[in-house]
């Protein structure tokens, strides 16, 4: 079972309007809602194509808006692990101006995360996970997270072994890579939040970095390039993939696709490890050139 962590979701309204003006009514002429938060834009890219891999998501519901998003995750035959907060779940809207390609994400604020919703949270996860699953924590940890949340979970979790793959910044990154997830999939900014220390200029600096002890404990380690592409340490081996120039409709969610990519076909074990990063760079790309998160 993979189990994908998303404390703090919300319903995704995506809009899509032309030229938005100030100057008068702005009416879209096509919108959609989703169940939102990184997690379940991971799920999206994992349930595309036949083949599919279990998974469960674990969230944070509540209210009428909670129950709604239940109603969006259950077309979709989304397995929720839920957790009952008493604040109504929050509305996220993404308005894409197609005409000016550009794009204006209004999120609400969230709930607050206090010691004991995080605690009953908390145990409920590690009570639905079972030795080899996998657990993938994607974006930034939840206000109310201790830094070291993921670190603490990978230590609970220490001798199940257990798939770790992890896709945050900051401290929250710095700490669980102490704990050596088996992967680990970050941007060139947050790389250089990881280790300060070491300069890149170069694609050169990357694979160099990548070849070296620092990393070496990393099984899968993937560093986004934007533009230029991605480069990646596959067990031993370093690619650097790097896709032609596309006119992006709507960028957000981009890397969940690539993460939902990386982790289905990572699990299912039929492709080359090459093969498996081509497939999460491809579902990248295609979610790029559509308005909504598909």
């Amino acid at each position: 079972m993979i189990h994908l962590i998303c404390p703090n979701p919300a319903i995704d309204r995506t809009l899509l309007v032309e030229n938005f003006t100030a100057e008068r009514p702005n009416r879209p002429y096509e919108v959609k809602e989703f169940a939102g938060g990184k997690s379940f834009n991971v799920a999206y890219a994992m349930d595309f194509e036949d083949a599919s891999v279990p998974y469960c998501i674990h969230t944070i519901l509540g209210g009428q808006n909670g129950e709604y998003l239940k109603e969006l995750a259950s077309t979709r035959d989304i397995q929720l692990d839920k957790t009952d907060v008493e604040v109504n779940t929050r509305f996220c809207n993404i308005i894409v101006d197609t005409k000016a390609s550009k794009i204006y994400p209004i999120y609400e604020n969230s709930f607050v995360l206090d010691a004991l919703l995080l605690d009953k949270f908390t145990k409920q996860l590690l009570n639905a996970i079972n030795p080899q699953d996998t657990v993938v924590f994607s974006g930034s940890l939840m206000k109310g997270m201790p830094d070291n949340y993921i670190a603490q979970i990978q230590e609970q979790l220490k001798g199940q072994n257990i798939r770790f793959f992890v896709d945050t910044s900051g401290s929250a990154l710095i700490e669980a890579y102490k704990g050596s997830p088996e992967v680990i999939k970050i941007n060139d900014e947050e790389l250089g939040e990881l280790v300060p220390d070491h300069t890149f200029n170069e694609l050169e600096d990357y694979a160099q970095f990548l070849k070296s002890e620092t990393a070496a404990p990393i099984s899968y380690f993937i560093v986004t390039l934007g533009a230029k592409g991605v480069i990646a340490k596959l067990n031993q081996q370093v690619y650097h993939l790097f896709v032609p120039p596309v006119q992006a409709k709507n960028p957000i969610a981009c890397g969940d696709f690539f993460l939902g990519g990386l982790v289905k076909y990572l699990t299912l074990g039929h492709l080359e490890d090459i093969d498996v990063l081509k497939k999460a760079v491809s579902y990248s790309t295609a979610n790029v050139l559509n308005g909504f998160p598909e």
